[in-house]
Parts: C-alpha cells; structure tokens; sequence
C-alpha cells in the first residue's frame, strides 16, 4: 500500500530563478533562441525582458518530484505540463505538488502540479505520472524519513 501519501497532500517548493541561472542552462543546453537571450529581440516580441526557458522550469519539476516528493524512490513516468504566463529572471518561483490519484495495485500516484511566480501568478500547470520504486520500504519509513508536506 502506499501509506506515505493521500489525495489531496501537497509539497511546496520554493526556488530563486537569477540571471546567472539562465546563462549556466543556455551554456548546458546550447538554446541560445533569442527570446531566452536577448531583451531587444523579446520585448520587440512583445515580452517584458528575455523569458526564462520552459525547459527550465521543467528542470525544477524534475528537482521537486525527483529528491523531494515523491522522492527519489519514485521514477517520473510521464509529464503534461502547459506554459501559461512568461518568466522573468530574476524571481522566486514556488513549486506545488498535489496528489490528484493512487493507484496501489500498479504502485502509481499522479500528482497536480502548479508554478507560480512571486505575485502568485500561474506559469505553468499541469500533471505528473510516477511509479513507486521502493514500496515497501517507503511505507516503513519513520516520519523523520518522509518529506514534510501540507
């Protein structure tokens, strides 16, 4: 059984986004595409300063769900994720992860996820789909051992 979550429990995440952030994934990534690079071209583009790469922020999903909640006796499945509202560096952004659904015969949950930035504003939403690796010793995990969650 998968005791250590319920529906409805979330985990947040907080994360500062700098400029120094951005140009070590543009050197990782090699996306130098202009509206992530270059404040002329992405305000002519209508955009109030470079946007920060969608990728980007998928990374941090893949932070949250990969070392926090589920964790890292988990593996991320599948991700839909949806990009609502542009992101500007630098800024905090807050990370959610709301379970949406168990399924205990095949060892999955699905969780809801939402980032938003410091006014509160949705940039992205969408779902994650995760297979528990470790049931068994996830359900005998002592509370100190679990992600602290809301």
């Amino acid at each position: 059984m998968l005791t250590a979550f319920h529906v409805g429990q979330t985990h947040h995440l907080g994360i500062p986004i700098t400029r120094d952030d951005l140009a070590r994934y543009v050197a990782l990534s090699g996306d130098t595409a202009p509206l992530h690079v270059d404040a002329e071209f992405a305000k002519a583009a209508g955009f109030d300063g470079v946007v920060v790469h969608g990728a980007y922020l998928m990374a941090l999903v893949s932070r949250l769900v990969g070392t926090e909640f589920p964790g890292p006796r988990s593996v991320l499945e599948r991700a839909d994720i949806a990009f609502r509202k542009p992101c500007y560096a630098p800024c905090d952004v807050k990370l959610a992860a709301t379970v949406r659904q168990i399924s205990e015969a095949v060892a999955t949950i699905v969780l809801d996820i939402a980032i938003t930035d410091d006014s509160g504003t949705v940039l992205a939403s969408g779902k994650t789909w995760h297979r528990i690796l470790d049931v068994r010793s996830l359900n005998d995990a002592t509370d100190n051992d679990l992600p602290v969650t809301v």
